[in-house]
């Protein structure tokens, strides 16, 4: 009568080996890396100027922004390699420029030619840019209906 217990005893031990054995081999892939953009805008820009595109326009919400925002050339925004977008040095600009412009923790960006693609969880604007190692310039249409003509201005930012 030993034998038998001996070997229930046994086959436990060998199925408990092989359930261990078996769940320590799975397959343990390594995470894929976040992908890397190496566009010429990654890094941090400083707001600078707010003007509109076409030189002696008038544009009553310009006017506005030191009410508003008076810490708005203190705006800092950070264009990340993984294609995030972050803000920094002024939340009051954040709201005010956040109507024309989707920012916030949730934030992408994409640059395609001389178009700046910013999206957040429910909006998506394509803007035209311009941009050298030193100076990135952003078109923002401040008119939000889109059956009226475009109002725009450029956001000059400087490289930080």
């Amino acid at each position: 009568m030993k034998i038998p217990h001996y070997l229930t005893r046994l086959l436990y031990f060998a199925i408990v080996s092989l359930t261990v054995f078996a769940a320590a081999c799975k397959d343990d892939k390594e995470p894929e890396p976040d992908p890397v953009d190496n566009n010429p805008i990654v890094g941090t820009w400083q707001l600078k100027e707010i003007t509109p595109e076409t030189p002696g326009t008038t544009i009553p919400e310009l006017a506005l922004i030191p009410t508003v925002a008076p810490c708005i050339y203190n705006l800092k925004l950070t264009f990340n390699s993984n294609n995030t977008v972050a803000t920094s040095d002024c939340p009051e600009a954040i709201l005010f420029i956040g109507a024309y412009v989707p920012m916030g923790a949730d934030a992408k960006w994409q640059v395609t030619g001389d178009k700046l693609t910013l999206t957040n969880k429910t909006t998506t604007r394509e803007l035209k840019i311009s941009q050298t190692q030193t100076d990135l310039n952003v078109v923002v249409n401040l008119n939000t209906d889109t059956t009226k003509p475009p109002v725009n201005v450029v956001l000059k930012l400087k490289r930080v």
